[in-house]
């Protein structure tokens, strides 16, 4: 089976730990053990056996993950390592090689590449900024005609963007006139920086698979913990497939991850999470600002804003000059589908961003035009 490299994860892998500003992650600055659970539960945690657990799930875990999701229940989640292998048994539960697959651009490219190594027809939807990377209906129904999916992350990667009523209204026409699965990557719901939580789109479609974790607006990334929240044959045929992947998470994460979702809980981290993502995405305001040739639409939600730049220098190259020149990483936009933009992560701690966007000041200084 033919892989292509899937650039921003290898690019990831192969410097963010090497550079002195990463401003390539998407989430929330990370909280502690100490954070989540207090100081004796902390404690606790030492004497824990580590046996297998529950390989679907501790029943309260998937209890408190269905609780975020208006109609779930227990029975409609599947806990996995990440939302990575979220997506990747749900794809393989649910096509066959050569059935068709919408897949909306810019995005985090695992349907892309990963669909197209399992064989899948991958038809690129694309987005554009000029219209708010919203849905345009007329250009869905043309490449959804006789698709098994339509799959699309909301809030959106890199652009933070929410998907407005009448691009839910399209994308939900779409997949009844073509009894289309929906596939949502809902990761960056809770996120939001300046509007109300996103409106999850579990229950608005019969055919509906959402997948998330902890690792983004959580701000939970080390526990790889995520899951699927789909109708009950799904998540059983999903489950089968994980039985030849990881065949479960690990049990001191859903340890944590089931205090996370607990309904008290997630709502004071996701409280602290805006919080900071308000304060740097005023920070990046102020910054573009004083770019006046440069462009961006404010997000809406995610630890992310994307940017797009005059320079005459592929983002790739701008990418790789700006970490060797400055120790700055930034996400090229050609890693999401799209050129002439950076991504950068506004979930760090302030003085961090402010730093990066400093030492970006110096680089473009030296590559004017």
């Amino acid at each position: 089976m033919k892989f292509d490299i899937f650039q921003m994860e290898r690019n990831q892998t192969l410097f963010e730990n090497d550079v002195e500003i990463n401003l390539t992650e998407s989430g929330v600055h990370p909280w502690s053990i100490e954070d989540i659970l207090g100081e004796q539960a902390a404690r606790d945690l030492l004497k824990q056996p580590l046996g297998y657990g529950w390989t679907d799930g501790r029943p309260d875990l998937r209890n408190n993950i269905a609780s975020w999701y208006p109609g779930a229940t227990a029975a409609n989640v599947l806990v996995t390592n990440g939302s990575s292998e979220a997506t990747m048994i749900a794809l393989m539960a649910l096509f066959e090689p050569g059935d068709a697959l919408v897949f909306a651009l810019p995005n985090f490219m695992q349907i892309d590449g990963l669909g197209r190594a399992l064989g899948f027809d991958i038809r690129r939807l694309e987005l554009s900024g000029e219209s708010d990377w919203q849905i345009d209906p007329a250009h869905l129904a043309k490449v959804a005609s006789g698709t098994k999916a339509i799959a699309v992350t909301n809030p959106a990667n890199p652009t933070g963007s929410v998907l407005s009523a009448a691009s839910r209204a399209a994308l939900i026409e779409a997949a009844k006139r073509n009894d289309a699965w929906l596939m949502v990557d809902e990761i960056y719901r809770g996120g939001e920086i300046d509007g109300a939580e996103t409106e999850t789109l579990w229950g608005s479609y019969p055919k509906v698979v959402v997948t998330s974790s902890l690792s983004k607006s959580f701000a939970c990334p080390g526990l790889r913990l995520g899951w699927i929240v789909a109708p009950t044959e799904v998540v059983a045929a999903a489950a089968e497939r994980q039985d030849y992947t990881t065949i479960g998470s690990g049990i001191l994460s859903q340890i944590l991850a089931e205090e996370v979702m607990r309904p008290e809980t997630r709502g004071r981290l996701l409280a602290r999470g805006r919080d900071l993502l308000r304060s740097n995405a005023d920070l990046v305001a102020q910054w573009m600002a004083q770019h006046n040739d440069w462009s961006w639409r404010r997000p809406q939600a995610g630890g992310m804003a994307f940017l797009r730049y005059p320079q005459d220098m592929p983002s790739e190259v701008f990418s790789q000059k700006l970490r060797e020149e400055e120790s700055v990483f930034v996400v090229a936009g050609s890693w999401f589908g799209i050129e002439n933009h950076i991504r950068i992560g506004i979930g760090v701690p302030t003085e961090v961003l402010r730093d990066g966007l400093a030492r970006m000041d110096r680089f473009l200084a030296r590559h004017k035009g």
